[in-house]
């Protein structure tokens, strides 16, 4: 069976990075809407005091938008482009994708969540966290992580229409 990777970079506030990175490991391990069958804490870190810091949180934040704007490019493909189309919204793959939009919204983690802000669990970093991160930089770390899971139970969860029907 194959297995699914995803990676993330995690927000974590901690006086070190052993304590960030238990934090990370706690919410993976107790986190019930993903479980992964394994997970790898990387080395490599980032604390808020460095040049990288900033650069890798815009890294993140532009991969959750290009998520973001791949769901909702798929409903688009299907004829989905204004809210109003929603209420015609069949249920399956199509209403699948509406709720992994809300939940990237709402700020639920998921497989594909590349930047996660365990602070404030959210996708994205609030002005006023931005604030305190820069007045108290060696507090804040980027925690990264390679996951694994085996295939999905159900093909529909990671695949388009076009695909899983072979259209």
């Amino acid at each position: 069976m194959a297995k699914q990777e995803s990676r993330h970079l995690f927000l974590v506030q901690a006086e070190n990075f052993f304590l960030a990175s238990q934090k990370v490991k706690h919410f993976l391990e107790r986190y019930e809407l993903v479980r992964y069958d394994s997970f790898f804490i990387e080395k490599t870190h980032f604390r808020a005091d460095t040049d990288t810091f900033w650069l890798e949180i815009e890294r993140g934040l532009i991969e959750n938008q290009k998520v973001l704007k791949g769901y909702l490019e798929d409903l688009k493909k299907e004829g989905f482009t204004n809210f109003s189309d929603l209420l015609n919204l069949p249920q399956g793959y199509l209403s699948k994708i509406v709720h992994l939009i809300a939940h990237l919204l709402d700020g639920f983690f998921g497989i594909d969540s590349y930047f996660y802000n365990l602070v404030e669990d959210s996708h994205w970093i609030s002005p006023s966290l931005k604030r305190n991160i820069e007045k108290t930089p060696d507090n804040y770390f980027l925690v990264q992580v390679t996951a694994q899971m085996e295939e999905p139970l159900y093909k529909f969860e990671t695949l388009s229409p076009r695909s899983f029907f072979k259209m």
